[in-house]
């Protein structure tokens, strides 16, 4: 049985320990309290800067589109015009018989510019004189270009086919060139330069043809014999022999 004494003491203690506790909790309370707010502030601040990217980077757009939009409006409208571009091409014409062929180039092209796309048969012309100033220029891969541009405009166009012709010869493309000058020839039967030209391209194509095929026929060889290799052999044990009858290849095997 606990004394008087005793329990008194018990119960001040009690009271002691009280405020103690209550004192650790509201602490505990305010520094989850405070925490709370730190991160609500911290997420709000990140909220902010994204937001501040995000105009930011919508004004440099939008300047830029400004920046376009000016230099579109600065950039003068090209008007199709044919009389203009009529002018242009004889400007052109008469640069290319004085030998000014950098000339008569920018005047064919600005021509070009000028012409309604509508005026093929003028654009092609325009084209195929830009080819034959390249060609007087000897730069043959622009000639090309502009006579396959005046081509496909026209695709029964003789001068442009005998003028690509020549920039293919002079770039030892004779097959291609054969080619063209056998088109212009069919476009044109009675031309004799076409017909004595078609003669003397095709041998020399005639004879890239061989080439080409020599030089594939060599390449498939050294194929073979690396594969064949791995087992002792090469093409030089096989022997291809032509039957008369059928005109048929047979292979027999040799050592």
């Amino acid at each position: 049985r606990m004394s008087n004494g005793a329990g008194k003491a018990m119960e001040t203690r009690a009271e002691a320990e009280g405020p103690v506790e209550n004192a650790k909790d509201v602490a505990k309370t305010e520094k989850e309290n405070s925490f709370e707010v730190e991160v609500k502030e911290g997420v709000q601040t990140r909220a902010e800067e994204e937001a501040e990217e995000r105009a930011e980077e919508k004004a440099e757009t939008a300047k830029e589109n400004s920046s376009e939009a000016e230099a579109k409006e600065d950039t003068p409208k090209i008007v199709k015009n044919l009389e203009e571009a009529m002018k242009m091409k004889n400007e052109g014409n008469s640069s290319f018989k004085k030998g000014e062929f950098e000339a008569a180039l920018g005047s064919y092209m600005h021509g070009i510019e000028l012409c309604p796309i509508e005026e093929s048969a003028q654009l092609a012309a325009m084209h195929c004189n830009i080819g034959a100033a390249y060609s007087k220029m000897e730069n043959w891969e622009e000639a090309i270009k502009s006579c396959t541009e005046a081509i496909k405009l026209k695709d029964d166009y003789v001068k442009a086919y005998a003028r690509r012709s020549l920039a293919y010869e002079k770039t030892e493309k004779p097959i291609e060139a054969y080619q063209d000058i056998k088109k212009a020839r069919e476009l044109a039967p009675r031309t004799a330069k076409f017909v004595l030209k078609e003669q003397e391209l095709s041998v020399k194509a005639k004879k890239k043809e061989e080439e080409m095929k020599d030089e594939m026929l060599g390449k498939l060889k050294d194929l073979g014999n690396q594969a064949l290799g791995y087992f002792g052999l090469s093409l030089n044990n096989f022997n291809a022999v032509k039957d008369p009858n059928t005109g048929s290849y047979n292979i027999q095997f040799k050592q």
